[in-house]
């Protein structure tokens, strides 16, 4: 998902050099409502890569795969660019009628992708850069202009409070869960983050993805919301929504305080007042422009503390207000 945000200024970026052009996007399906929330995209191809390869050998799948190839080649394209330079992605780009663009043998995510595109940009990427400059700088080099200004995300939808979350009380959505365990905050700080949070007058809505993450939504709603703490102040998500009401559902909330996840850059994506708390992995990375008032705190090996994320919060919030 992450992926998918930082290649939307890509869209902008293209119009802007290149009004009236048709840009299609192929994309995982399980994240494609990201892609339609922007109004820059022709056609939204979705790819079910992950689905299909737990049943390939069915004929059913296999029918299905047919029918998406044919409908991916129906469309001849001046130039098909592969912006995550993985050998997945490299050889689906191969499958599009058109030439291949992707970065050199040095600067791909994957020393082999290159083996897949008929054009390879000479730069100095290294593989850890910073993803939104470096698919900014490939898609502008494969189709002849120099992006400009800071990047814009480009994604329209209408976000109403969602039914679920009770009262009117603005809402801050807490991102606790990734699949890295080196990533997590310890949940003791979240704790004292969402009792902080409940004391400024909002309502804390933990967010989940599987099982496992549920339970710890659950555990700490159950500790934000102690005795002595008022009622309703924390709210674990009913269900795990797809990608276009988490939008929705992110765009809504007053603040939304996460981990390095997917969904946190979503929130920055939608403009949302964000704070990034880095533990296991380093901002400086990312390097990521978000499209509301953004704070990163931490780096690999030192997680921020609880003060330090509330003052982010509340200087975010009240950047958002202004």
């Amino acid at each position: 998902m992450g992926d998918i945000v930082h290649a939307l200024p890509v869209v902008h970026d293209i119009l802007a050099a290149h009004p009236g052009a048709a840009i299609d996007w192929l994309v995982e399906e399980a994240y494609a409502d990201i892609v339609r929330a922007h109004p820059g995209v022709r056609r939204v191809i979705p790819l079910a890569l992950r689905r299909w390869r737990r049943r390939f050998w069915t004929g059913a799948v296999r029918d299905e795969w047919r029918r998406w190839r044919e409908q991916l080649r129906a469309e001849r394209y001046d130039a098909v660019i592969d912006l995550q330079g993985l050998v997945k992605s490299g050889l689906i780009a191969r499958l599009a009628r058109g030439p291949v663009y992707g970065l050199s043998w040095r600067s791909a995510r994957e020393p082999l992708a290159p083996l897949f595109y008929d054009r390879r940009m000479r730069a100095a990427f290294r593989r850890t850069e910073a993803a939104v400059p470096r698919y900014r700088a490939l898609a502008g080099w494969a189709l002849g202009y120099a992006p400009q200004g800071e990047p814009q995300y480009g994604l329209r939808l209408d976000a109403p409070r969602p039914g679920w979350i009770p009262g009117t009380a603005p809402y801050a959505v807490l991102l606790s869960a990734t699949a890295k365990q080196r990533k997590l905050w310890d949940e003791a700080r979240w704790v004292d983050l969402g009792r902080a949070l409940a004391g400024d007058g909002q309502v804390c809505v933990f967010a989940w993805g599987n099982g496992a993450e549920r339970e710890r939504a659950e555990r700490l709603a159950a500790q934000v919301s102690a005795p002595g703490v008022a009622v309703p102040v924390a709210r674990v998500a009913p269900q795990a929504f797809a990608m276009a009401e988490w939008m929705r559902v992110l765009r809504a909330a007053q603040v939304v305080v996460g981990v390095d996840t997917g969904l946190l850059y979503l929130a920055a994506a939608v403009g949302t007042p964000a704070v990034a708390i880095y533990t296991g992995s380093s901002p400086h990375s990312v390097e990521f422009e978000s499209a509301g008032p953004w704070r990163s705190l931490g780096d690999h090996g030192a997680p921020p503390a609880v003060e330090d994320v509330l003052a982010a919060v509340r200087a975010v919030q009240q950047e958002g207000t202004t």
